[in-house]
């Protein structure tokens, strides 16, 4: 079987003529024991059907055998060896049946391609003939692009140059006798090119004629004239000079056009201005939800507030999300929010919401066969800049949706939904009171941003409509249509073309839940449970979960844990903490004592968080020069009490014991004194402490040998006792 695999080449062995016939394998299907064969030496030739095990048996048997072909007519290498005008001829006979033999293997039913041939016919415009010239030549050839080259090497002397005699060469000019003009020889020819290299092709853009002026000045003057301070080049006469015509031809001939336009206006505008148009987006969508493209777009309108109707509010944004296949808009974003992924949050999560829902938010009532679009694709484009990062991955890993981002400045990788853009402008927004009129403003002239009369739900009320046009009723003129849809009279609009693709072609479109969809378009985080709730972004959140299954006693009885969390960055009030291996969600609230962070943006927190913990590290170094301060005035303060406590016990006499022992007496006496100093006397005059006199004798002066037994009296109490320490004011005295 390895033997018969596709442009493998057959030769019959043939009783009836001395010349063998010659196949070339287009296709096989072993399960229906077919092969599709194309005779290759002759001009009339189609693919014709065979039965495998009967070819089969035939190399068995010696009646056919592979062998080794190569045809000289078949042109090979790449683009950069042939003329533009042998590469025009190609790509146009190629676009004539690149749809009929990529149908494979139904381009080999002769019915089939029959139909499929008409529809070439009338969008090219070629004779029936033609088409199959092409196509003989494309399967002959061995199913290669290029074996539809015109074959220019088997004309003439192509690609030789033609040497100079003495006459001048070229048609002769009209009301001129005689020779005029110059041949251009070889020295003259890198002249002409190195002029067009030095002073056409780069970035200043110059003319033509410019640079053939510039070059005629740069290398052809016979000398210079000086004129003030100008150099001004002195030239030959006129028949000694090459011409512009000359000078263009062999720009024409010797500089490759690809590489001229590049190099006077960048790679990037040939990508999305001049490169061919030789492939199709829809091409590479199978179906419905094959392939959605998302892009954001800022409105050309100004809109006012909802609460304040004098108030403008600006441009809004939008996002689409239409699917390649059907041209079906399936999601729709109108806000403030980007362009970024949190605009492109609510596109995607939208593409899966129930649209009569969504479109009922809005007071607008339709029935579910007007917008039934509640799907996830297969695989998305997008931008660099939302899709890329960490933030998609989600997408990718739990909704099960590929992503492609396009390169930098190739909008026309995107042209799907760049085009709904230009129909969103053209059909509805410039006619909005308030639309942006370029190049429209004269001097004096109102400000059309003045005229802005619209709220953004009145806008998001006009574009659903425009939506729903779009997807039920629009007819695109530029479609092409299968040789399927053709048969089954399919109109190219959005639903008609959708519903056809989701019977005929399915398997593409996903469906999740709304929450769960959300949840995993929702930027993740980790959070950690502690013993004083579920800690995110320095926040403390709680749930009831959480209280039944008693997680933050376990968090103090044990230690904490993390848990994977998804958040809305727009709302603080609420996380959503993921369960059973991410099957299933919890719905986290924010505690009553963080009442400053309630209805913030995470970013505003984090903001938050960061000032305050600047402002510490600033006052920290403060803190610290002011308890050095205080650790030294304090220590000051301790060694003069020291000092003065030492002398003081070493003038008493008092043992350590006695010292001790009579700490409670001191305590009481020390109390009583300060009551009295502590007093409240309003009206009186406060004399400091340091000045007032002693009002105290401690018992501990007295000698009791000097005490007169007659006059002791034995105190009844502990109070007494203290009593007969304290003395009158002027007792001392």
């Amino acid at each position: 079987m390895e033997l018969l695999s596709e442009n493998t080449i057959l030769q019959w062995s043939s009783y009836d003529s001395d010349v063998p016939k010659i196949e070339r394998i287009l296709w096989t299907n072993p399960l229906k024991n077919a092969v599709i064969t194309i005779q290759l030496e002759n001009e009339k030739a189609l693919p014709d059907i065979q039965a495998l095990d009967e070819v089969m048996m035939a190399l068995k048997t010696g009646n056919c055998k592979v062998i080794d072909w190569h045809d000289t007519n078949i042109p090979a290498g790449t683009d950069d060896q042939y003329e533009q005008k042998q590469l025009d001829i190609r790509n146009k006979a190629w676009e004539a049946i690149q749809s009929i033999v990529q149908d494979e293997p139904d381009c080999y039913d002769s019915r089939l391609r029959g139909i499929m041939i008409q529809e070439s016919i009338k969008q090219t415009s070629l004779h029936k003939s033609t088409i199959y010239r092409y196509l003989r030549r494309y399967w002959q050839g061995g199913k290669v692009k290029n074996t539809l080259l015109p074959f220019y090497q088997n004309c003439g002397a192509a690609g030789s140059e033609r040497n100079s005699g003495e006459a001048k060469r070229g048609r002769p000019r009209k009301f001129i006798e005689g020779d005029f003009g110059i041949n251009v020889n070889e020295e003259t020819r890198s002249l002409l090119v190195a002029g067009i290299k030095l002073f056409y092709l780069n970035r200043q853009k110059a003319t033509l004629k410019k640079a053939y002026r510039d070059t005629l000045a740069r290398f052809f003057a016979k000398g210079y004239k000086v004129e003030g301070n100008a150099k001004i080049p002195v030239l030959p006469s006129e028949d000694q000079l090459p011409s512009f015509t000359q000078f263009r031809y062999w720009y024409q001939k010797d500089i490759d056009l690809q590489q001229s336009i590049i190099k006077r206006f960048g790679k990037t505008k040939f990508e999305t201005s001049f490169r061919p148009l030789l492939g199709s987006s829809t091409y590479e969508a199978f179906g419905p939800g094959s392939r959605f493209q998302i892009d954001a777009t800022v409105a050309d309108v100004y809109l006012i507030s909802e609460y304040r109707r004098e108030w403008i509010i600006g441009r809004p944004v939008v996002y689409f999300v239409v699917d390649v296949f059907s041209r079906m808009i399936t999601g729709m974003y109108i806000g403030l929010e980007g362009p970024s992924w949190i605009g492109a949050m609510m596109a995607l999560a939208n593409t899966t919401m129930d649209k009569v829902k969504y479109c009922a938010e809005y007071e607008i009532d339709i029935e579910h066969e007007d917008w039934f679009c509640s799907h996830l694709p297969q695989t998305i484009t997008a931008d660099r800049g939302e899709f890329e990062g960490y933030q998609p991955t989600n997408l990718i890993d739990a909704l099960g949706v590929a992503v492609e981002n396009t390169a930098p400045y190739r909008a026309d990788w995107k042209g799907i939904v760049e085009q709904q853009f230009r129909l969103l402008n053209s059909r509805t927004v410039h006619f909005i009171p308030g639309a942006v009129k370029e190049g429209e403003r004269e001097r004096g002239q109102r400000d059309y941003r003045l005229d802005a009369k619209l709220t953004l739900r009145e806008f998001t009320q006009i574009i659903i409509g425009h939506v729903l046009q779009h997807n039920n009723y629009h007819h695109m003129q530029g479609y092409k249509r299968s040789e399927f849809m053709v048969v089954d009279d399919v109109s190219a609009i959005p639903r008609e073309l959708w519903l056809w693709g989701v019977q005929n072609r399915t398997g593409r479109l996903k469906r999740q839940p709304e929450s769960i969809v959300q949840l995993n378009l929702m930027p993740q985080g980790s959070a950690t449970v502690t013993d004083s709730g579920i800690i995110f972004k320095g926040m403390s959140y709680s749930c009831e979960l959480a209280l039944k299954e008693q997680w933050f006693i376990k968090a103090r009885a044990k230690k904490s844990w993390r848990v994977k969390v998804s958040y809305d960055p727009r709302w603080t009030n609420q996380i959503h903490v993921w369960l059973d291996d991410e099957r299933r969600f919890e719905v986290c609230t924010l505690l009553e004592r963080e009442e400053r962070y309630h209805n913030k943006r995470f970013e505003e927190v984090e903001d938050l968080l960061e000032i305050e913990k600047h402002e510490g590290r600033q006052r920290g170094f403060d803190t610290m020069l002011g308890q050095i301060r205080l650790d030294a005035k304090a220590k000051a303060i301790i060694n003069e009490a020291e000092k003065k406590t030492d002398e003081a016990v070493k003038q008493s006499g008092m043992s350590q014991r006695q010292r001790v022992k009579e700490t409670k007496i001191h305590r009481q006496i020390e109390k009583e004194v300060n009551r009295s100093n502590e007093a409240f006397r309003p009206g009186e005059q406060i004399v400091p402490s340091e000045e007032l006199p002693p009002k105290v004798i401690l018992l501990t002066n007295r000698s009791k040998e000097n005490e007169s037994k007659d006059n002791y009296i034995p105190p009844t109490n502990k109070l007494d006792r203290i009593k007969l320490v304290l003395l009158e004011e002027g007792d001392d005295e």
